[in-house]
C-alpha cells in the first residue's frame, strides 16, 4: 500500500475540472491553461463557431415549424413536444455564451482558487478534500451519463425506428429527430442523410453547451465551499491568540468572497433565464409524458422530464451548498479556543464574526436566491402550468374527435 505522503494519493486541483473541460474540448471551447494563439487554439475556434451556427439555424428553423404550425388543434401535440426543445436549444446558448464572453474573468477565477488549493496529502487529508472529490466524480459523472443518454435517445430514436419499420416492412419510413421546417423536401437520398446529421449535430452541441457549463459551475461552487470549510476549520483550531494564524484566516475569507461576488455577477444572468424556462420546460415535458403518446416517446420524454429536474436541482443545491459553508464561519470562530487570548486577538475575532453573518449567496439577478427554496417553488409553478394546460387540452381534444 502506497505511503500517505505519496503523489499518487494527492488530489489534483484539475480533477475538479476534469469532465466540464472534456466537454468544452468537444465543442472548441479553450481549457484552463492552455494557449490561446496557437494553432489549435483556432482550429478549436473555428470549430466552436461553426457548432455555434449549425445550432442557431436549428434553433431559427424550429422556430418557423412552430410558427407555421401555431394556431392549429392537430398539431397541438407536436408544438408542445417542439416547445422544449426549442427552449433547451435556446437556454443551451445562453449558457454557454456565459462562458465565452467570460473566458478571461474565469480563467483568473480558476487560477485563484487553484492557488488556495491544499496541495499536501496532510492538508487534503485535514480539509476533507478526498470527500470533495469524490462527492465531484460521482456528480459530474452522473449528470453526464444522463444528459448523454437523454441527448443520443432523441437523436437515435428515429433511426431505430425506421431499421424497424424496414425490418417489418421493406419500407424506410423517414423520420428525423426534430420538427424543424425545410424549404426543401428532405425525403429525398442525400437531402434526407445531410439532414439527419445537422439535426444530431445541433441536439449534441446543445447538450454540450448546457452540460459544461453547468458542471462548470457546479465544480467552482463546490472549490468556493471548500475554501470556507477550510476557513471554519482553521478558526475553530487556531491557537489562542494567534495574531497570524487569524490574519491568513481574514485573508483566505475576504478572496473567498471576492470569488463569491465574481461568480454572482458572471452567472446571475443565465441563472435567472435558467428558472424562468425551467418551470415552462419542465411543465411541457410533463404534458408530453402524460398525453397519449408512444411507448418509444414516453421514454424519451420521461427521461428528458428527469433529467430536467435533475439539472434545476443541481443548480439548486449547489447553490443552497454555498449558503450553509459560508454561514458556518462565525460559529466556528465562537467555537475557538479564544477564552484566555489578548484583547486585541479577541476584538479582531470578533470583527472575522461580524464580517462573516452575511451569508454569501448566489441570485438569479436578485429575483430569486439559489437555494432549495427556489426549487420548490420551480416545482410548484411548473404543476400549476401543467394544471392549465391540461384543462386546456383534454376539452379541446374531445371536440376535435
Amino acid at each position: 500500500m502506497p505511503p500517505a505522503n505519496s503523489t499518487d494519493q494527492l488530489v489534483q486541483f484539475e480533477s475538479f475540472i476534469r469532465v466540464p473541460e472534456i466537454f468544452f474540448t468537444m465543442i472548441g471551447v479553450a481549457r484552463y491553461g492552455e494557449p490561446r494563439r496557437t494553432l489549435q487554439a483556432h482550429l478549436k475556434q473555428l470549430l466552436f463557431w461553426s457548432s455555434c451556427a449549425n445550432t442557431g439555424f436549428c434553433l431559427i428553423i424550429e422556430h418557423i415549424y412552430f410558427v407555421k404550425a401555431a394556431g392549429n388543434f392537430t398539431n397541438f401535440l407536436q408544438l408542445t413536444a417542439l416547445a422544449p426543445c426549442m427552449g433547451f436549444t435556446a437556454l443551451s446558448f445562453v449558457k454557454i455564451m456565459t462562458i465565452q464572453l467570460n473566458g478571461t474573468k474565469l480563467t483568473d477565477m480558476l487560477h485563484r482558487l487553484e492557488a488556495l488549493f491544499p496541495k499536501s496529502a496532510a492538508l487534503q487529508e485535514r480539509y476533507g478534500v478526498f470527500q470533495y472529490n469524490r462527492e465531484s466524480e460521482v456528480v459530474m459523472k452522473s449528470f453526464s451519463i444522463l444528459y448523454m443518454t437523454l441527448i443520443w435517445m432523441f437523436n437515435l430514436l428515429p433511426l431505430v425506428s425506421m431499421v424497424a419499420g424496414y425490418c417489418a416492412d421493406g419500407t424506410w419510413h423517414k423520420q428525423l429527430p426534430y420538427f424543424m421546417w425545410y424549404w426543401y423536401d428532405w425525403h429525398e437520398p442525400g437531402y434526407f442523410e445531410v439532414t439527419f446529421l445537422h439535426q444530431n449535430w445541433g441536439g449534441f452541441v446543445s447538450a454540450v453547451f448546457y452540460l459544461s457549463t453547468d458542471l462548470m459551475f457546479c465544480a467552482i461552487v463546490l472549490l468556493v465551499c471548500l475554501q470556507f470549510d477550510i476557513v471554519a476549520y482553521r478558526l475553530k483550531h487556531a491557537r489562542p491568540g494567534d495574531q497570524q494564524e487569524l490574519h491568513e484566516c481574514v485573508r483566505i475569507h475576504q478572496a473567498v468572497i471576492e470569488l463569491c461576488s465574481e461568480l454572482e455577477h458572471m452567472f446571475s444572468p443565465s441563472l435567472l433565464v435558467n428558472f424562468l424556462s425551467s418551470s415552462v420546460i419542465i411543465c411541457l415535458v410533463g404534458f408530453q409524458a402524460t398525453a397519449g403518446i408512444t411507448p418509444a416517446d414516453l421514454f424519451k420524454f420521461v427521461l428528458f422530464l428527469v433529467s430536467s429536474l435533475v439539472q434545476v436541482f443541481l443548480l439548486c443545491y449547489y447553490g443552497n451548498k454555498l449558503i450553509v459553508a459560508s454561514s458556518q464561519i462565525p460559529y466556528s470562530a465562537f467555537e475557538g479556543q479564544w477564552i484566555g487570548a489578548s484583547v486585541a486577538y479577541q476584538r479582531s475575532l470578533l470583527f472575522v464574526m461580524l464580517r462573516s453573518t452575511t451569508v454569501q449567496k448566489l441570485t438569479a439577478l436578485k429575483f430569486s436566491i439559489v437555494s432549495l427554496a427556489s426549487y420548490s417553488k420551480i416545482l410548484s409553478t411548473s404543476f400549476s402550468y401543467f394544471t392549465l394546460l391540461k384543462a386546456i387540452y383534454e376539452p379541446n381534444e374531445k371536440n376535435v374527435k
